[in-house]
């Protein structure tokens, strides 16, 4: 912890000095001449570009910019602060935040109500030109360590370092989250709906060390991501003795054909040499997520916007682990979107999924997995949260105040577990908040 503050502390400082370093080898008139004319903007220099009072406002939280410094090009600060309100009924009962708290996750709920769904912190640069150095922390909501202590920290949830001389060229090597399909890459700033869709959340492998090149524009429409990573999933960064995790994708951006806005098609293969690790560690202020129980997984995926409307759809199939018992599941899901009005969106999804054996789909801890079932004096389970098909259905409606840097968002998801005992219907309602 006192190293991550001390790589902080020092970035902040060097991203102070470019902003004054010029002023001590010129003389007075000269420095009055070049601050007259500096393209710098930023909280550092005192001047805070943009054509509304939002605009101003969110650039305060860049400390120091100037495309035309041959040193630091940019200085941010960077996090995301989002809550929300659930409460579901199904045919085993009601259920609320309350439950989800109860569930063990007490640590993510304010008072009973409302859940800190994610809240990062952390800072983005870029130096000469071509080097960029980012990352984000964890917050740790709650402000305990689990031990009794006081703490800010959590995890690191990314932090890494790139090479990008160009749109085509990007190399980057350090921890970041691991994007399989078109909905587990969309940010989670940028999501239409307010948890990503359960087999997208079944592949996903969390956040992971490795190293990464990515690019776009290759001979005007395609583009590309090759990733190799170690398999643990950690609150700082992998030892790499746990088996690796390998990811690729190709797609092509076919906006000029179809005379849409934006159009692209993308393949993704994702690798896992060791499904379903866990590491042993005790940590009270981490929880250590298991690797996901698929060998191989691959992902084919549309995404369209045009003027009002957008549609993204992804296909996954996921090839399980017969060690874990994990069969293959396939799953399409479909989202779309219209503005109906200025920054009013209506936002759908379908999710169709099936498991190839009876108990090859779970439930999500969020909110359907809390829903009532076990009884108060035995504590046994009295419904069961796996089955073979899963279908939901999600209508929500969005407000962006400034875009989806401050947003509002209400929705109601019915979902349906096949071959398990869950149907029911979560009404959700929350805010979004990011720089």
């Amino acid at each position: 912890m006192k190293s991550i503050r001390r790589v902080l502390l020092a970035s902040s400082l060097l991203g102070c000095l470019p902003a004054t370093a010029g002023n001590e080898a010129v003389t007075e008139t000269a420095a009055a001449d070049e601050t007259s004319s500096s393209t710098a903007t930023g909280l550092l220099v005192g001047k805070f570009p943009g054509e509304s009072a939002w605009d101003r406002a969110w650039s305060a939280f860049t400390l120091y910019k100037d495309d035309n410094n041959p040193i630091l090009q940019e200085f941010s600060l960077q996090g995301r602060l989002q809550v929300q309100y659930a409460d579901g009924h199904s045919d085993n009962g009601h259920f609320d935040i309350e439950d989800y708290k109860n569930s063990g996750k007490d640590e993510a709920v304010w008072g009973d109500k409302l859940e800190v769904r994610r809240a990062y912190l952390g800072f983005k640069s870029k130096w000469f030109q071509n080097w960029k150095l980012e990352g984000q922390i964890d917050v740790d909501t709650d402000g305990l360590d689990g031990e009794g202590g006081r703490t800010f920290y959590k995890d690191i949830y990314d932090l890494y370092v790139s090479y990008a001389p160009s749109d085509a060229l990007n190399v980057s090597i350090g921890k970041q989250e691991i994007k399989f399909s078109r909905e587990q890459e969309i940010s989670s700033k940028e999501i239409v709906t307010f948890e990503r869709s359960l087999v997208t959340n079944m592949t996903h492998p969390g956040n992971l060390t490795g190293i990464w090149v990515n690019g776009k524009g290759i001979r005007e429409h395609w583009l590309y991501e090759l990733g190799a990573y170690g398999n643990d999933q950690v609150a700082e960064f992998s030892d790499l003795d746990a088996g690796y995790l390998f990811l690729g994708k190709v797609g092509y951006d076919y906006s000029a054909q179809s005379r849409l806005d934006s159009a692209i098609v993308s393949f993704r293969y994702m690798h896992n040499t060791e499904p379903g690790f866990k590491d042993s560690k005790v940590d009270p202020n981490y929880s250590f997520s298991a690797s996901p129980g698929y060998t191989d997984s691959i992902a084919l995926s549309n995404d369209i916007v045009h003027g009002r409307w957008g549609l993204t759809t992804d296909l996954i199939y996921g090839f399980g682990d017969e060690e874990l018992a994990q069969s293959d599941a396939v799953a399409l899901n479909i989202i779309p979107t219209y503005f109906i009005a200025d920054g009013l969106q209506l936002a759908g999804r379908i999710q169709l999924a099936s498991g190839q054996d009876p108990d090859g789909l779970k439930l999500g801890s969020r909110y359907e997995g809390v829903s009532p079932d076990t009884d108060p004096l035995t504590g046994k389970r009295t419904s069961d949260s796996a089955g073979n098909s899963y279908f939901s259905a999600y209508l929500g409606l969005n407000y962006y105040i400034y875009g989806n840097k401050l947003k509002l968002m209400n929705g109601v998801e019915y979902s349906h577990l096949g071959g398990g005992d869950y149907d029911g219907t979560t009404f959700l309602s929350g805010l979004r908040f990011s720089f």
